[in-house]
């Protein structure tokens, strides 16, 4: 009988530490930086004062924000650059009339069921790089933040007398809907 429970016990903490494991590698999934189709820095254009939402317009008034399409990107490229490689890779998207197919760095999974709002954010004056890291100051993007339930939990707690009801801060209906 009591090696019957040893096996039982031991089943699972394997399972259990499988469950961790796998749970840990989906969160790490693009560390590394991601294959682009256009050589694109955040860098360059920070330092031109170019803010966040110019591109990715949408996140100070919208639940999402969004992908630059190639008709803004060649807005500003079709006179500023129009001849570096990059630019020029941009310019044939836009002939194909094709959009650029960027792969993103942070979106959430659908099996982690959580409704994310940029604007509820943005209005509660959480900058940028909070969620997304220091993307300034890149010229390639990786994951620097590894956006877990943890992460966003410890952060209401914190930011709690900023929530319009500091229940909300602590309540799953928030972000589980």
């Amino acid at each position: 009988m009591r090696t019957r429970w040893r096996r039982l016990l031991r089943l699972i903490l394997i399972a259990g530490a499988l469950g961790v494991l796998s749970l840990s590698l989906s969160s790490c999934a693009q560390e590394s930086p991601a294959s682009q189709p256009i050589a694109f820095s955040h860098r360059q254009h920070v330092e031109k004062k170019l803010a966040c939402t110019f591109c990715h317009f949408g996140a100070e008034k919208n639940a999402q924000a969004v992908i630059p399409s190639v008709s803004l990107c060649m807005s500003c490229h079709s006179a500023v650059k129009a001849d570096s490689p990059e630019v020029l890779k941009v310019k044939q998207y836009l002939d194909r009339k094709e959009e650029i197919p960027w792969q993103r760095i942070y979106a959430l999974p659908p099996e982690a069921d959580v409704f994310f709002n940029h604007h509820r954010h943005a209005a509660a004056g959480v900058p940028c790089a909070t969620c997304h890291g220091q993307v300034g100051t890149r010229d390639a993007l990786h994951k620097e933040v590894k956006l877990t339930m943890g992460f966003c939990v410890n952060c209401h707690l914190e930011k709690r007398s900023s929530f319009r009801m500091e229940q909300l801060a602590g309540d799953c209906s928030t972000c589980h809907r």
